[in-house]
This record gives structure tokens, sequence and C-alpha cells, in this order.
């Protein structure tokens, strides 16, 4: 009879999962981040992209490309928003059970339910779910880094007891996304700084071997990539990169009272959690590591420091702090079991339809989105004459709509350092054209950029189309033209 009411109990959490994840409007397949698919889908028949300039730059995402290239190969593209949907479920499933592991009232099933309304109020509202530097384990769209729920599932098999599947999800949401490499470090001194306390030193060290064993491919692999090239080119790009993105990399640009929210929720979760030693020592622990080197960071203002993001624990601190506190303030309730009944199913069917609503229909970003891709469905009915674009940077969803090679976009950036510096010659050369005040201006750059690569068709705004030429595609911005025939 447990068995059957244990069974229910999980059929009852996916299902609060599943209506979690129905609240929320993904984004298209190629959209955004999602962009890093271009190494999974490079080689197919469809796309010319093999001979896309950034699909042919080193890439830190081995298993990402990997994962997503046989998915693709064997269903297609759109096993992308299944992939997602998955992600966003899990992270749902395994924070509440986290949250009744720690608080075991919450196995009341009207608890749950209420938990789960706060929680869909969390993730949309956001700011006391994502961490700091703008950034979040997982959002609307589908990229490397939503890999980064894997984590909560190894906190949950930490506080079950089962560590080496813990260090083995920690381990694979690294290598999906390798940013998450000194994280996952953070994350195991918290395991082992528990273990040593403890004085359980058989299994520091068995729990120290397996995670060394586990994070060792992904880090080679970074290591023998990204790190051994010329330490003065090495220079160039990290100042390159940090420019790049100063948004998340300068701790002086991004820091503002808000992270200061987000510090006082974290001590506040630690003080709610003082008594469970087990999640105490290791939630300080993998906290600390991140805080301190984050406020090292403030004061030496190290460019290498910077760009390994010590900060970015805070897109699994925030989520893992908010629940605790949610948590906390559901198991005090003490009204009764009919009111809380009633409290529970009026927040779950206001929260899931208003928020579903919103996504779906008032928000709607997909619509607003598809409207910008009739640009990459123009030009592609010119699929065939086209080897190469040259776009204006900001365009970073032609190359990806269009299955064709473009000159080089913004959003889309090498990742080797020594790479970048060809990167943003590129960017600069392309920002050179588009800026240009006349027709020789244009002719000098573009003689420039086809010394680099050869461009066959130029995609330009209308108004700025200096000379009579043969436009190939029927849209009201902009204008896509033969370079040899126009230039």
């Amino acid at each position: 009879m447990k068995k059957n009411i244990f069974e229910n109990d999980k059929l009852i959490y996916i299902f609060l999962s599943i209506l979690f994840v129905l609240t929320i409007q993904i984004f298209d397949h190629y959209r955004g981040n999602a962009a890093h698919l271009i190494h999974s889908i490079k080689f197919f028949d469809t796309n010319k992209l093999e001979n896309d300039w950034i699909a042919n730059q080193a890439h830190h995402l081995p298993l990402f490309a990997e994962f997503n290239y046989f998915l693709i190969k064997f269903f297609s593209v759109k096993i992308i928003y299944f992939i997602h949907s998955l992600l966003l479920g899990l992270c749902a499933f395994f924070l509440f059970l986290i949250s009744k592991s720690l608080f075991p009232k919450l196995k009341s099933r009207y608890l749950c339910i209420t938990w789960f309304a706060l929680f869909i109020i969390l993730f949309h509202e956001n700011s006391f779910f994502s961490g700091v530097a703008g950034q979040s384990v997982i959002d609307v769209g589908y990229q490397p880094a939503s890999f980064g729920v894997l984590f909560f599932v190894g906190v949950y098999y930490f506080l079950i007891d089962k560590y080496f599947l813990s260090i083995l999800f920690i381990c694979l949401g690294a290598s999906f996304h390798p940013t998450y490499v000194l994280h996952s470090g953070f994350f195991i001194s918290g395991i082992l700084a528990f273990n040593f306390i403890s004085k359980d030193y058989l299994r520091f060290f068995r729990n120290l071997f397996s995670y060394i064993f586990l994070i060792f491919p992904i880090t080679i692999f970074i290591i023998i990539n990204f790190m051994m090239i010329d330490k003065s080119l090495m220079t160039i790009g990290q100042n390159i990169m940090f420019d790049r993105i100063s948004h998340h990399a300068d701790i002086h640009q991004w820091l503002s009272y808000k992270d200061g929210i987000f510090l006082l929720t974290y001590f506040i979760s630690l003080y709610i959690i003082r008594d469970n030693r087990r999640f105490f020592i290791f939630f300080l622990v993998f906290g600390f590591c991140s805080i301190s080197i984050s406020i090292i960071q403030y004061f030496i203002e190290s460019k290498t420091l910077a760009l390994a993001f010590p900060w970015r624990s805070s897109v699994f601190l925030a989520p893992l702090s908010s629940i605790i506190i949610i948590s906390y303030l559901l198991e005090k309730l003490s009204f009764k079991e009919s009111i809380i009944k009633f409290i529970s199913f009026f927040l779950i069917i206001l929260t899931s339809i208003s928020f579903g609503y919103k996504s779906h229909f008032i928000k709607n970003s997909k619509k607003a989105f598809q409207e910008k891709l009739e640009l990459s469905k123009s030009i592609k009915k010119n699929f065939d004459k086209i080897d190469r674009i040259l776009t204006p940077t900001n365009l970073d969803y032609v190359r990806m709509y269009s299955g064709l090679p473009i000159f080089i976009d913004w959003k889309h950036h090498a990742f080797r350092l020594d790479q970048l510096i060809e990167w943003k010659k590129r960017i600069d050369l392309t920002n050179k054209f588009y800026g240009s005040k006349n027709i020789e201006d244009q002719k000098t750059q573009l003689k420039e950029i086809q010394k680099i690569e050869y461009i066959s068709h130029i995609l330009i705004n209308k108004d700025k189309l200096e000379i009579d030429c043969n436009n190939l595609i029927n849209h009201e911005v902009f204008a896509l033209v033969n370079a040899s025939d126009c230039y």
C-alpha cells in the first residue's frame, strides 16, 4: 500500500513539473545562444554551414555538439523543444525533491501543490531565480548552460547519500557546458568539507578520486584546445573577450543593489537550514568559494579570473536559496487542511493559467521573432546561388535560419582567445563597410573583406544601397545583392 502511495506522489510531482513547463513559451530552436548548434548541424545536406568561419573555429562544447547532432540526425531539429522542456521539468522536479528532503512536511500533497504554484511565480518573476551578472541556470531558450540543471540533480543525490550519482551529474553538467567546471569544483568542495568534518576520510578520498576521474576528460580537452596558445595572443584575446562580454565579466559594471538582495537571500537560507548539518556545510562551502573569489576579483581586477566567472555559482545558489525560504514558510503554515487545500488549488490554477496566458498570448515573443525570420526565408529562396553573405553584425539569426555561411556577426564570437583576434578584425571590417558614407568607401572596405574570405552576396539596408542594383529579395528594409555584379 505504501508503495502505491509513493508512486502516486511521484506522478503528482511529475504532473506539476509538466504543468510548470506548459506555462513557458520556449524560444525557437536556433534563437539566441542555441546558435551553438551550428557545430551539430553543419554537416547536414540541408545547409552550407560547413563553409562558415565560426563553424570551423575551435569550440568548447564537444559533448553538447555531439549529443545534439545525433538527436537531430535521428529525429529532427524539433527534438530540441522536447530536450529543453525535459530540462525545465527536471529543474522544477529536482528542486522540489531537494525542498522535500530538507522540509519533510512538503510530503503533504496540498503543500506540494502550493510549492509548485509559488515556483511558477518564482521562475517567471525571475529576480529571485536568476543569479548575478544577468545569468540564469535555465530560461526560455535552449543553450549549453541549460544543462546546469543537472547540478540540482546532484544536490538531491548528495542529500540522500548517493555520492557517486551526485558527482556524476555535476560532472555531466560541466561537460555539457565547461564554464561550469570551476563551479563543479566549488560543489565538490562542499561535499568534501562535509566528509572531512564528519571524519569520514574513506568517503572523502573516494569522492575526491571519483570527481577527478569524471571531470578529467572535459578539463584536459579545455586545457589542450584553449590554453596552450602564445601568451601575447592570449592577452590580446582576453582583452577582446572581456570587452565583448563585459556585462557578464566586469564585476564593476554589473554589480548593483540587486546583488545585495541575492546575498541577503543566500544568508537567510543558510540560517534557516543551520540545523541540517549535511546541507548547511555543503551549501556554506559552495557559496563561500564563489563569493570569496568574486570579492577578490573585485579588488585585483584580473581579466583571467574575471573570464572564469567565479560568480556564476549564483545561478545555482539563487534558486536553491529561494526555494529554501519558500519551503520553510510553507512548512510553518498552521491552517486547517481544508483551507490549505483551497489555497493550493486556487494558486496552482491561478498561476498556471495567468503565466501560461501571458507567455503564450500576451508576450508571445515567438510570434514577434517569426516576423524577423521573414528575412531569412527570403534569403533562403536564393540558397543555390549564394556561397557566403556579408550581413550587418547585429543580424545574428540569418546564418542559422537561412542555412548559409555569413562573414561574421556580433553575438556568436570565437571562443579560443587567439581566434578572437580574427573575429574582432572581421567585426571591425564589417562595421566599416556598413558605416561607409559613399560607394567608393564601400568598395574599399569590401576589397579588404574579400582578401580574408570570398563574399558572393551582400545584405544591406535599402537606404544605404548607393547604386542601382538587382535586389534578390522582397523585403521592406533590406536588399540582397550580388557582390560581383554591384561592387
